[in-house]
């Protein structure tokens, strides 16, 4: 019994997969136009969504195909009871005849092109379009776009193209032409914060609100990749996920050591280096992630000092309160500095043999530039 149903557990980014426009997490602009032309019926033949990965790309895709396949006719909020019909639910497993995913990635060639094109002059099998997804279309050859242009400018009616990318500097413009283009953001922290502590709560599971965020800020955007970290930290922590499991399996520090780092700087501070050092051993983060959130900090402080948070932009990945306190004690000239430094020490950190010595010795170049030039330890 106990195989049986680990043999039906799904990762937390397949289960809250969203099945429906209301349920896409910060993508409004997207959603809105889409939900829109669909209501409107004036819905394109070509449709491409560039962003980041895991940001909802295909998901948004299934819907789109949802909306016009549904049983019920074409609607922007089909089945809002969450009670999906048998094509919805064919779509959702990708097993409707008439809706085809196609990967971009594995089947780069032009004969794999003009097999599709073969099949678009047949009309569905069971549904209103033959929809055809095509994911990560960058990775097409030259003669597959060549040979995709003619169609895609004038396909049959019931043929819809939906077009996904990472990349859409890669496509052709005389493809980019013909497609209606939607460009996707990515998530903000908040953003992923609280879809973490929503799904959390669904799945019965302790969250600690510093951790979710801890999870959101190492995503970058992704949802996807926070709800596999999600997984993860649920995994080490036996069904929580907690701050002090999340700062060990992501490998990076907390804020507290970025202030106390940040404190070594501070004029006629009274930090001592060698126990800040001495701390970091013994937590053994990863190095160059530890680099990397000694950059994002930099660069928040310079963003802090120039525009403070009077508008309350959504662009800071460090807590207000440590940009409140340290934009005050560092000069913008001694932030552009220490972040170039930071910088200059993530591009050496890949020849160094010894990550511990390469972060140390970024640490060493900070202070050594420091304006006071203070020696501390």
């Amino acid at each position: 019994m106990a195989l049986e149903q680990s043999a039906q557990y799904l990762a937390l980014a397949r289960k809250y997969r969203p099945q429906r426009f209301e349920d896409v997490v910060g993508q409004e602009h997207v959603v809105k136009a889409l939900q829109n032309s669909i209501e409107n019926n004036r819905i394109h033949h070509a449709y491409l969504l560039t962003g980041t990965r895991g940001i909802g790309k295909t998901t948004i895709a299934r819907i789109i195909a949802k909306s016009l396949e549904c049983e019920n006719g074409i609607s922007a909020h089909p089945h809002l009871d969450g009670n999906l019909c048998s094509t919805c639910k064919a779509i959702s497993e990708g097993t409707f005849p008439d809706v085809i995913e196609i990967d971009g990635a594995s089947q780069t060639k032009v004969e794999d092109t003009r097999q599709l094109l073969e099949n678009t002059q047949y009309p569905p099998m069971q549904g209103r379009f033959k929809v055809y997804i095509i994911d990560e279309v960058h990775m097409l050859s030259q003669s597959s776009f060549n040979a995709l242009l003619k169609t895609l400018e004038e396909p049959p009616a019931y043929v819809k193209f939906i077009l996904a990318t990472t990349d859409p500097q890669k496509i052709p413009t005389t493809v980019l032409s013909r497609c209606l283009q939607f460009q996707l953001k990515a998530l903000s922290i908040d953003e992923i914060a609280m879809q973490i502590e929503t799904i959390a709560s669904k799945e019965g599971l302790v969250c600690e609100s510093e951790a979710a965020i801890l999870i959101a800020r190492a995503a970058r955007g992704s949802m996807r990749d926070a709800l596999s970290l999600c997984d993860q930290a649920v995994a080490l922590g036996n069904g929580q996920i907690t701050r002090q499991n999340v700062l060990s399996m992501l490998g990076t520090a907390s804020d507290g050591l970025i202030s106390q780092i940040l404190d070594l700087l501070v004029a006629n501070s009274s930090a001592d280096l060698a126990a800040v050092l001495s701390q970091v051993r013994k937590i053994s983060p990863n190095y160059k992630n530890l680099l990397n959130d000694l950059v994002v900090t930099f660069h928040d402080l310079a963003l802090f000092q120039l525009m403070g948070n009077a508008n309350k932009l959504n662009v800071f990945s460090i807590p207000n309160s440590t940009l409140e306190q340290y934009s005050k004690l560092f000069t913008p000239q001694s932030i552009q500095l220490y972040y170039q430094i930071c910088m200059q020490g993530l591009d050496e950190y890949r020849l160094a043999s010894d990550a511990a010595c390469a972060f140390e010795m970024t640490v060493l170049r900070l202070l050594a530039f420091t304006p006071e030039k203070k020696k501390i330890g």
